[in-house]
């Protein structure tokens, strides 16, 4: 068998029990190399995906890289990259505003990377048992993390509903997939897609799997988790939340529809059409009365989904694009995001909206970053959101949904107002007499500067988008053979 198809699993849960027993052996004032460790083996991961071959399969097909699953995989393995960075300040007590409570970094990174092993194994899985096994390692982890301050009931709270509903979304999923199973007789997704017909039992399953991925991709009415999660959890945690969760679901959610149910899908259009609209409509209307930003970010998420999910409108080259690369937009937009509003926790300790009046005076080029990244996140050209949700907009109108086009267009003009809520508060709203500078530390402020110019690089350079058409292409082609 060609293992090195699975290089980059391998090296990812390798470098998650190297930064684990490499914590029992450091002193303490050492324990900083341990992120220095986690950076490393998801950069060789990275490089091991690049390089690994497309086409392959390992024991006996049930384990495959081919083009889409190469790019999910490398849009996991950055956002993982990413969120090491934005917690090492608050895990090596380095922030400002010390928080009680969110120490241990080596259990924070061996779990991190364990999230990280399962999202990429998910991604590759042809079959339901690897699937769901692959689901569970991404899922189980983050419960641990999103409780990680253990000296504050927020988090245990945060962590307590997120145990809840995920095994609820868990017991959907494995009932749903049991049925599947019990129906084709075979446990791998290409056998049931060409062996179940359209029946009571068939769309009850496919609906209890969707339920289950609608609450990893918070897709309404499976939503209610998230804002309290969001608001509970480390910053940091919350950060990788965001991300995480949605390329998870997504990612779940590609292997039911275009790898099982491939050709079934046309008869979920409507469906999933209205799902995209409630959403993303729910998401946008209730952000404008929040007043936690991470709270506010929660519902920004929640709506984000529902422009994720209108890829599913087409199953060929341009929905799998369109999919992939506003997957890339959202993760490398929404971290720059976290990023300032986990260096001004660092630096403040505040939260609430309106605590970032004056920041434009404080620290510009912090408030200039937040800026762009939340004009992406509004759909503002030539950033790339809004390069994003063209793509997306022009899969749903060539699907004949044009009144989702319409929602979709109304519900961008409604985020435009409360992402300027925040933009005000940064640029017209005056400081406080006492307010000093805030200083950013250099490994922070360059993060944020490079996401910065990726978001506004990734609307006005076409190589990115060309490469994720030219994968999907390859996809295409071998899944419809």
């Amino acid at each position: 068998m060609n293992f090195w198809l699975m290089l980059p699993e391998l090296v990812v849960i390798a470098t998650a029990f190297a930064a684990g027993g490499a914590d029992l052996l450091v002193a303490d004032r050492s324990r900083r190399a341990l992120a220095a460790i986690a950076l490393g083996g998801i950069a060789a991961a990275f490089t091991a995906a690049l390089a690994a071959p497309l086409g392959g399969a390992l024991f006996g097909g049930r384990f495959i890289v081919d083009g889409a699953a190469r790019w999910f995989k490398l849009l996991f393995l950055l956002a993982g990259f990413l969120t090491v960075v934005l917690s090492k300040d608050l895990l090596e007590g380095r922030a400002r505003v010390r928080v009680r409570g969110i120490g241990f970094p080596g259990e924070y990174y061996t779990l991190l990377l364990f999230t990280l092993a399962g999202m990429m194994c998910l991604i590759s899985a042809t079959d339901i048992v690897t699937l769901y096994v692959s689901l569970e390692l991404a899922t189980l982890p983050l419960f641990v993390l999103a409780a990680w301050r253990r000296d504050d009931a927020r988090s245990g709270e945060a962590g307590l509903k997120y145990v809840i509903v995920g095994a609820l979304a868990s017991a959907f999923i494995l009932y749903g997939l049991g049925i599947l199973y019990g129906l084709a007789g075979s446990t791998a997704l290409a056998a049931i897609g060409r062996a179940v017909a359209p029946s009571p039992a068939f769309w009850l399953a496919a609906a209890l799997v969707l339920a289950g991925v609608g609450f990893k991709l918070t897709i309404v009415p499976f939503h209610m988790w998230a804002a309290d999660v969001y608001e509970g959890a480390p910053t940091p945690v919350t950060a990788y939340l965001s991300v995480a969760s949605k390329a998870t679901g997504l990612a779940f959610l590609f292997q039911l529809f275009f790898r099982m149910l491939l050709p079934h899908l046309e008869a979920w259009t409507p469906l999933l059409a209205i799902l995209a609209a409630t959403t993303m409509t729910l998401g946008n209307v209730v952000a404008i009365v929040q007043s936690n930003i991470k709270r506010f970010m929660a519902f920004s998420a929640i709506s984000q989904a529902g422009y994720l999910i209108m890829g599913f409108m087409a199953p060929g080259t341009d929905g799998v694009a369109a999919m992939i690369f506003y997957l890339l937009v959202y993760i490398v937009t929404n971290l720059a995001v976290f990023a300032c509003i986990i260096w001004y926790s660092n630096e403040t300790g505040r939260e609430r909206i309106e605590e970032y009046r004056g920041l434009a005076r404080t620290n510009p080029l912090m408030a200039l970053a937040m800026m762009v990244a939340l004009f992406s996140l509004a759909g503002i050209p030539p950033l790339s959101g809004f390069v994003g949700k063209f793509f997306l907009f022009s899969i749903a109108s060539a699907a004949g949904c044009h009144w989702l086009v319409a929602v979709a267009a109304v519900n961008t003009t409604i985020s435009l107002y409360y992402y300027l809520r925040i933009v005000r508060q940064m640029y017209i709203e005056p400081a406080e007499e006492d307010a000093a500078p805030l200083p950013s530390g250099r490994a922070l402020a360059a993060v944020i500067g490079a996401l910065a110019v990726a978001v506004v690089l990734l609307g006005i350079v076409p190589w990115f988008y060309a490469q994720a058409h030219a994968h999907a292409a390859l996809w295409t082609a071998a899944a419809l053979r």
